[in-house]
């Protein structure tokens, strides 16, 4: 066996009640990220814009106790229904592939990502817990990311279409 040399999977799939654009946006934003993603400790220097092909970003993570610098470049991008990113860091890397489909007035949010540890988090002590771990932040992640943009769509959405009864509103003014 080659240490470092083991592609891992992780996918899951989650509805969120927000418009695919808001969760893509949300997505495609790395200033957005430390609001949701679990294991981000914080962000770097980040070039073009949100979203856009060929834009890129560093993220801070933390993985194992080890701080591991991670840099992205948006590959893939068709808002709202696709995002792509590819990490790279010392000695490993990521895919991480997220498809957003519409589903009763909110989203399908589809996630898959592949990637390989940095050799020294893999011979490390911890190295036979971190796919658990990793797997189990993954899940809290978009756990997470439903929460903000569910949040989000519910402010959003407030005062739309509702009739208002205060001081000021035709039904208060016509009760006067």
């Amino acid at each position: 066996m080659v240490w470092g040399a083991t592609v891992s999977h992780l996918s899951t799939t989650i509805r969120v009640e927000a418009s695919p654009e808001a969760v893509f946006d949300l997505i495609a934003d790395p200033t957005r990220a430390p609001e949701w993603q679990t294991l981000l400790a914080e962000m770097g220097e980040i070039s073009g814009r949100p979203g856009g092909v060929g834009s890129s970003y560093i993220g801070y993570y933390r993985v194992a106790g080890r701080r591991i610098e991670g840099r992205f470049v948006v590959t893939a991008a068709e808002r709202p229904r696709l995002h792509q990113a590819t990490v790279t860091t010392r000695g490993g890397w990521t895919r991480w592939t997220t498809y957003i489909d519409t589903a009763d007035g909110g989203s399908e949010v589809r996630v898959a990502l592949e990637y390989e540890l940095p050799g020294e988090i893999v011979r490390s002590v911890l190295g036979m817990l971190t796919g658990t771990r990793i797997q189990r932040a993954f899940h809290r992640t978009y756990l997470n990311l439903k929460r903000v943009a569910e949040a989000e769509a519910a402010r959003a959405g407030a005062g739309h279409g509702q009739i208002v009864d205060g001081p000021g509103s035709a039904a208060h003014i016509g009760a006067e």
